[in-house]
């Protein structure tokens, strides 16, 4: 039921509440005339009954006159009919009398129609009724004898029994009809009275109620479809609902503006953080993408770098491999040196040649065992920088940069590493050299060295130192092989490290692509909240 009404404005309603008070108000004095009325009809059959009572105690009377002698019947009958007849009373009122076979005895206001027989089909059956019943009653449209006219007629019969007499009277309700038109006019007019100021007082009181609440509205669809202005208030005077009502508003909007104001500066620096963080979270994706570019460039050169340690160890190991033949014909040419010790006297000159060869060879040593340092010195230096590189792999995160200068370091002992190598393989080849200048000395000396025995033996002494420093340069061989070795396996996990450190970068990159879409959305958000604020004045 209340979903039902509150399709209706609230004028309509009220409206409706009128027109239904106004409905009771009219079937209420329907009502009350129709009562009234049936009222009045009531009287009219109750003054048949008094009519007819009267009548029949006069035919009474002379039917008693008559029982005792004082009058024949005949002439009580025709004395009794011409009372009646002259009868009248109220409004057209008379009396009928009609006997048995239908004949007109009394017939007030209507004496033509006296000795007829009663033609009146309604008068005939009312006549007949009461007969049957003793008594009838029906409503009839009659002439008024008094008044010519047609009208409608309470009817009443009753039978006297001994004369078998049918009296029929009727009142018409020509005045009850005039009283009911007036009391009709009255109560119209008294309604209209009372009406009149209470629908003044009802458009009154739909103002007080509606127009508060059309200000309302408007001030409600003003912040929703117009400016938005929060500062509006409403009229608070009075004391009932709408008043209520429109302080509840003013609280609200007062409330609603106070948030607005707070929210208005947020969304403004939210603004301008997204638009920060999308700037920031661009520099450090093009960042990232810098650094794994780098160290993929990194890993490349460190990859290069273990080739080259690798083949470094492949080259030191063939040189230890040469030493070892080397030492093999030294040891053989001190025994053909001893067998010929009694012929190398002859060969003094030639074996001074060998004794310049020794030295080269020795001085080359030495510049083998400096070269063999400057070797560990890198490696130690590798050692060094290979630390330093996985320190700034794990910063690599956030600054990436000192990671170059790094890799640009590991390259530069690469090289140098490198270059120390290829200086050893040509000393070992000058000492390949010397020692087979050696050999041949030797070769073509044999048949002088019996007389050199002497200068021999000094020779197989240099040879004891030959071969004494070509075990050093075998030791150094295996020192640099086991350094190299190292380096390869230093070298393999800087390159694993770098290579995690690549696919760190791979992902961070992925994160800082989802970064800048949430910062993006962000920014889209903060620039909504910011256009939706900005429609509400405050």
């Amino acid at each position: 039921m209340i979903s039902l009404l509150r399709k209706f404005t609230i004028l309509q309603r009220l409206i409706l509440m009128l027109a239904l008070a106004a409905v009771g108000t009219v079937c209420f004095a329907a009502f009350n005339i129709k009562e009234q009325y049936n009222n009045l009809e009531t009287q009219k059959w109750l003054q048949n009954d008094g009519q007819l009572d009267t009548a029949l105690s006069l035919i009474d009377a002379h039917h008693a006159q008559v029982q005792r002698g004082d009058i024949k019947l005949d002439d009580a009958k025709r004395e009794v009919a011409e009372l009646l007849s002259l009868a009248h009373y109220g409004n057209g009122g008379y009396f009928l009398v009609v006997d048995t076979d239908g004949t007109v005895l009394a017939a007030g206001g209507q004496s033509h129609l006296q000795g007829q027989r009663l033609t009146d089909k309604a008068l005939l059956k009312l006549a007949n009724q009461a007969r049957l019943s003793g008594k009838a009653t029906a409503k009839l449209e009659a002439i008024n004898p008094d008044t010519r006219k047609q009208g409608e007629q309470l009817a009443e019969a009753r039978v006297y029994s001994p004369w078998q007499w049918a009296v029929i009277t009727g009142a018409f309700v020509t005045d009850i009809n005039e009283a009911m038109e007036t009391a009709i006019w009255h109560t119209l007019i008294i309604m209209m009275l009372i009406s009149t100021p209470l629908f003044a007082l009802f458009m009154a009181l739909n103002h007080s109620i509606t127009s508060p609440l059309e200000r309302a509205i408007k001030a409600m669809e003003d912040i929703a479809d117009g400016d938005g202005d929060l500062g509006a208030r409403l009229d608070t005077r009075g004391n009932d609902e709408v008043a209520r009502l429109a302080a509840a508003f003013n609280r609200f909007a007062e409330k609603i503006g106070l948030l607005i104001k707070d929210i208005k500066p947020m969304g403004a620096e939210l603004s301008e953080d997204a638009s920060a963080l999308t700037h920031a979270v661009a520099t450090a994706n093009q960042s990232g993408e810098r650094i794994h570019r780098e160290t993929e460039s990194v890993a490349a050169a460190i990859h290069e770098m273990l080739a080259t340690s690798h083949e470094m160890a492949q080259n030191t190991q063939q040189a230890a491999d040469s030493a070892s033949k080397v030492q093999l014909q030294a040891e053989d040419s001190q025994s053909l040196m001893s067998q010929t010790v009694h012929q190398t006297e002859v060969l003094v000159d030639k074996l001074k040649a060998a004794e310049q060869t020794t030295v080269r060879l020795s001085a080359a040593s030495g510049q083998i065992g400096s070269i063999l340092d400057v070797i560990r010195s890198i490696a130690e230096q590798t050692n060094l920088l290979a630390l330093n590189a996985a320190i700034e792999a794990a910063r690599a995160g956030a600054h990436g940069r000192g990671f170059a200068v790094v890799a640009d370091e590991v390259r530069a002992l690469a090289n140098r590493t490198q270059d120390s190598t290829n200086e050893i393989q040509k000393i070992i080849s000058e000492i390949q050299t010397g020692i087979g200048e050696v050999t041949q000395s030797n070769s073509a000396n044999q048949e002088l060295s019996v007389t050199l025995q002497g200068r021999a033996r000094q020779a197989g002494d240099a040879m004891d130192a030959i071969l004494s420093l070509i075990a050093h340069i075998n030791d150094m061989n295996t020192q640099l092989a086991s350094a190299t070795e190292e380096q390869s396996l230093v070298t393999e996990e800087i390159n694993r490290n770098i290579s995690n450190i690549s696919e760190q970068m791979q992902l961070s990159v992925q994160s800082s692509d989802s970064n800048s879409r949430a910062a993006a959305s962000l920014q889209s958000i903060s620039g909504a909240l910011a256009k939706a604020l900005s429609q509400f004045k405050v």
